[in-house]
């Protein structure tokens, strides 16, 4: 039951995004694959890789990584800079052109957020807040 319930879930949240994304597309996207918006993604979520970080996380070899890093700069969506110590290490991070993007559904979430508010009494939210707390750590576990 709890199985096929998260699951649900998750199948919806995905979906939900991908529709509201492709209503709400007010940004001018070039052709992503599904690999190179993962790729975008993990970057965001690691907040500044270096090019080996990317590569280690996605396991893929480091040419592998440098030639995805490459396309998506120059397709406008990474950059890479300098560590201001070890000239020889490059950090990524995504810009404006994919947040635009990417942050489409934050209005989405702050509804459901909104209303989740409005249906539940505060120790339910309290629960609900550790119960999620939880699980993102065993997520990343």
């Amino acid at each position: 039951m709890l199985n096929d319930l998260f699951e649900d879930f998750y199948m919806k949240l995905t979906m939900s995004f991908y529709k509201n994304a492709s209503q709400n597309q007010t940004v001018d996207i070039e052709n992503i694959s599904a690999v190179e918006m993962s790729c975008l993604e993990v970057v965001y979520f690691l907040k500044n890789p270096t090019y080996s970080e990317l590569a280690e996380f996605l396991n893929i070899s480091q040419p592998n990584a440098t030639y995805r890093i490459n396309k998506l700069i120059k397709k406008g969506y990474l950059e890479k800079f300098n560590d201001k110590k070890d000239k020889r290490v490059y950090y990524l991070q995504v810009t404006d052109k994919f947040m635009k993007y990417y942050c489409l559904n934050d209005n989405y979430i702050n509804n459901v957020i909104a209303n989740l508010k409005k249906r539940c009494t505060a120790d339910e939210l309290q629960q609900f807040e550790k119960m999620l707390k939880i699980l993102t750590k065993e997520v990343m576990e």
